[in-house]
């Protein structure tokens, strides 16, 4: 995938609120139709992802899969629905997606019909109007801008990350998610995250925790987000821990 810079394209960078994009907690494949649709593009199970590549403002990058998740693809309609529309929101904002993954076995029984939701999802995302910029020194900056622009006042008031989110799900609202701002900074990236309540296609009502990462690979900003079922603070920490992880995997692949 190759990706260009648009002119005129905000290169201020948003809060986690609006970088996160949990849309895939609340899609599933529509109607018998589909499910028999995919028996005709394959119905074996998905294999451990291959690395993926994404050309960014004429760098090559390599985009290595979360352990256990397989590619999201546009062969598979359901895959192809939910990355159209996840496109489609970050467009809105100067995103771009450049990858999606899932879980593999939830993935394999989504695409069939036997799951509604997939729970286990990430998705690496790049900002339009920095593609063709050199990285240097943004990483600090970006995570300055976003400890302004991120839900600072929920940050200041409570310090503490399990009394951040419990003062955030009291006040959270259906289907608007909520900042809980920078989360952690270190070599590799800078982390924040965000929780959200929603109604799901399915009928159900689901609470989703995104951890988001900010890194530099080769010279160029990049974005991974991955996002999980929300049950207790212990969830968030446990995705931070994995999504840095994630990072020092991408920066390995890329040196």
């Amino acid at each position: 995938m190759t990706v260009t810079a648009k002119p005129g394209v905000d290169e201020k960078p948003p809060g986690f609120r609006l970088l996160g994009c949990p849309g895939l907690s609340c899609l599933r494949p529509k109607g018998l139709a589909l499910v028999c649709a995919l028996s005709l593009v394959g119905m074996m199970a998905p294999t451990a992802a291959m690395a993926g590549e994404a050309t960014l403002g004429g760098v090559s990058v390599t985009l290595p899969p979360s352990a256990g998740f397989c590619d999201m693809s546009a062969n598979h309609l359901a895959d192809s629905r939910a990355i159209a529309s996840l496109s489609q929101i970050l467009e809105r904002t100067g995103g771009k997606l450049l990858s999606e993954t899932a879980d593999c076995s939830q993935l394999a029984d989504w695409r069939v019909g036997r799951r509604k939701l997939l729970d286990d999802y990430a998705q690496y995302q790049t900002r339009v109007a920095l593609l063709d910029k050199p990285a240097s020194g943004l990483l600090a900056q970006t995570c300055n801008t976003l400890r302004v622009l991120g839900n600072s006042m929920l940050a200041k008031e409570w310090p503490n990350l399990k009394a951040r989110i419990e003062s955030a799900l009291q006040n959270v609202k259906a289907d608007k998610p909520t900042d809980l701002g920078v989360l952690d900074e270190d070599a590799n990236g800078c982390y924040g995250g965000l929780i959200q309540k929603m109604r799901t296609e399915a009928g159900t009502d689901k609470t989703v925790a995104g951890l988001g990462a900010i890194t530099v690979v080769r010279n160029r900003l990049l974005y991974l987000w991955r996002y999980t079922v929300y049950h207790d603070p212990d969830t968030v920490d446990a995705l931070l821990a994995k999504v840095k992880l994630d990072v020092a995997a991408l920066i390995a692949a890329n040196p």
